[in-house]
């Protein structure tokens, strides 16, 4: 669920002319929620992402990249694209594994 507000997040603010508007944003986001099954992550499950974001010496907000990175590993996906491959390969083989950059 939380992926879904960063979609919002990152929708709004990509550095695109025109800008994706509020209102769109919320449409593209509802409309592709309807083919993804949500996953919610436990305690446990951000326990662990702190422990792993310490451990690698990680600060700040790649916190929230691991968070999705937890949730694609206990959904047991196949792939996680995403424009940013780095913050999310820097968190160790089984989430790098799944790293894909879409195509534009």
């Amino acid at each position: 669920m939380r992926t879904l507000a960063e979609s919002y997040a990152v929708l709004t603010r990509l550095p695109l002319r025109p800008r994706i508007q509020p209102l769109l944003a919320k449409r593209l986001i509802l409309e592709v929620s309807e083919y993804v099954t949500t996953v919610p992550l436990t305690a446990g499950d951000y326990r662990s992402v702190v422990a792993l974001m310490a451990e690698l010496g990680l600060p700040g907000g790649g916190i929230y990249d691991a968070l999705i990175a937890q949730t694609a590993l206990q959904s047991q996906s196949d792939v996680l694209l995403t424009l940013n491959p780095n913050d999310f390969t820097r968190l160790g083989e089984p989430i790098a594994s799944l790293v894909q950059v879409p195509r534009l």
